[in-house]
This record gives structure tokens, sequence and C-alpha cells, in this order.
């Protein structure tokens, strides 16, 4: 046993341990599961059947939802949802940011209120909207005064509509995570140097003049990962789905996330659930990829610049 000891504490071998430990964590709980899931993917098996009686079927499934019209419109909705989404968050985090950074006293008071939705946990935002949206609910009580005027009906159907259901989906996910993007770019303001900001007001810039020419271009890293952060966990959108219309009404507001969930915990088609797993990991990777590239490319840029 001590040698066993020495052994381990030897300066070859110790510096080793945690890379060990680390690449075993890494095997037991991301590697094996995703074999596991290629391999389902290319049988024939539903989840109420006896895993010993599965059949090899090739590339069945993943003609099966490459051929699938409801996976098609599923991921169109969900990129749908991710592009309105994240757009917003971009643009309201981005001038929050700005006007929080440029204030002294209060700077930590609106910090801390602005980052309070991105604590709250989903299935409590969920909830809330959900009071929030029903026909004589907070909201539609607040649009009537506006709405009346015009002779249009104040009472939304926000959870049975199927054009105002896929609001309120965009709705509770901005209301929650343009928190994350505001931080980023809080963080990006704050990391502005001020000598260069100083320097162009004595030389007469004037506000829009400092802020395109000067911050804007120092800023696009940080815009470029609130953008990659945000999409990757938007095209992930599940949460607000599932606790507010379930996909409906119908399939307005059915993403791809609750499709899959849909398929395997509902009907449960788990090969088919498999295959269409890799193949949005196929696509999303693309996207991820993409987006780094330009992040790189553009970090490259500002350092020669």
């Amino acid at each position: 046993m001590q040698c066993f000891a020495r052994w381990l504490a030897s300066e070859r071998i110790f510096p080793k341990i945690p890379f060990v430990l680390v690449e075993s964590l890494f095997i037991v709980t991301i590697l094996i599961p995703f074999i596991l899931t290629i391999y389902i993917s290319f049988l024939k098996w539903r989840a109420n059947r006896p895993f010993e009686t599965a059949q090899f079927s090739g590339f069945e499934n993943y003609e099966a939802v490459l051929t699938s019209d409801q996976f098609w419109l599923a991921l169109g909705r969900t990129f749908y949802f991710a592009g309105v989404a994240v757009t917003i968050e971009l643009v309201v985090g981005f001038v929050l940011a700005m006007l929080v950074s440029e204030c002294t006293r209060s700077k930590k008071l609106y910090t801390t209120i602005f980052l309070v939705p991105m604590m709250i946990v989903p299935i409590v935002v969920g909830y809330n909207f959900s009071m929030i949206y029903i026909d004589s609910g907070p909201l539609n009580q607040l649009l009537a005064p506006f709405l009346e005027p015009f002779g249009i009906d104040p009472r939304i159907r926000w959870l049975s509509h199927p054009v105002a259901a896929q609001f309120a989906i965009i709705i509770a996910d901005i209301w929650q995570w343009t928190s994350l993007t505001f931080l980023i770019f809080l963080s990006g303001f704050s990391a502005l140097p001020r000598q260069l900001i100083n320097a162009a007001r004595v030389m007469g810039a004037t506000p829009w003049q400092i802020f395109w020419r000067v911050q804007f271009p120092l800023l696009k890293p940080a815009i470029m990962i609130a953008i990659i952060i945000r999409s990757m966990e938007a095209l992930k959108l599940f949460d607000p789905v599932v606790l507010l219309t379930f996909g409906g009404p119908g399939t307005s507001t059915q993403t791809v996330a609750y499709f899959l969930w849909e398929q395997v915990w509902v009907f449960n088609k788990f090969s088919f659930g498999a295959a269409a797993s890799i193949l949005l990991l196929l696509i999303f990777s693309v996207l991820i990829y993409f987006g780094i590239y330009l992040l790189i490319r553009q970090s490259a840029v500002g350092r020669t610049a």
C-alpha cells in the first residue's frame, strides 16, 4: 500500500491524476450515452417493448426523420422563436447595459434588479406567466385602454390562439433571458478603456461619434459572445412551451425540443428520437462552429486593429 501511495505521489503520476479523473467522468457521463444514442438510432425499437426484441434497421430512422414534415416544421418554428427572441434580447440588453454603465451611484442597484429574472426558476416563470396570460389576467387589463378605442377585443386569448400563443412564448423567454445579454454587455462596457473615450472627448467627438467609432467596435467580441450563447440556449427552448401551451394550440408552439420529447416519452419512439437527436446535433454543431469562427475572426481583427 505504501508503494502504491508513493507511486501516486511521484512527480510523473501525480500531475496526471486530475486529467484521468476528468476524462473518466467525461467517458461515463457523455461518451457512453452518446455512443448508446447512436446505436439506438440504427435500431427499430420502442420503449414499451423489451430491448432484446430490437432489430437493426440501418438508416430507416434517419430517413423517417428527414421525411417528417412535423420535424421540419418544429425546427423552423424553433428558429423563428429563437430569431425573434434573441434579436429583441440583444437590443434591449444592449440599451440597458449602455444606460447602466453611465450610472454612478445606483449602478449596483439597477444591475441587481435587471439580473433578477435570470435567477428565477423556469417553472416559477412559467406559472407566473400562465396567470398573466389568462383572458381576465392583468396583461389584458393593461392593454384594454389602448385596444378598446380602436374597437379591438381586449380579451386576447394568449394561450389558445395560435399566433398569440407564439408571442406568449417569445415574451416569456425575452423577460427571463434579457438579463443574460444585459450582463454580457455590461461586462463589455465596463472593460472599455477609458483613455480612448476621454481622448475622443478632448478631440471634440460627439457622444454618437464616441459610441459608433470607439465603443461599438470594441464591443463586437462581447456582441458575438452574447449572440452565440443566447442562440445556443434559445434553440433548446422547451420549458416555456411545456409550462404554458404543451405545444398547442395544435402544433403552433411546438419547438423541436418539445417534438423530440413527445416522440420519445409520449409515443415511445426511442429510435426515432435518437436519430433526430443525432441530426440536430450535426445541424447545431455546424451553426456553433460558424459562430465560434466568427468570434475568433473578430477577436483577431480587433488585436490587429
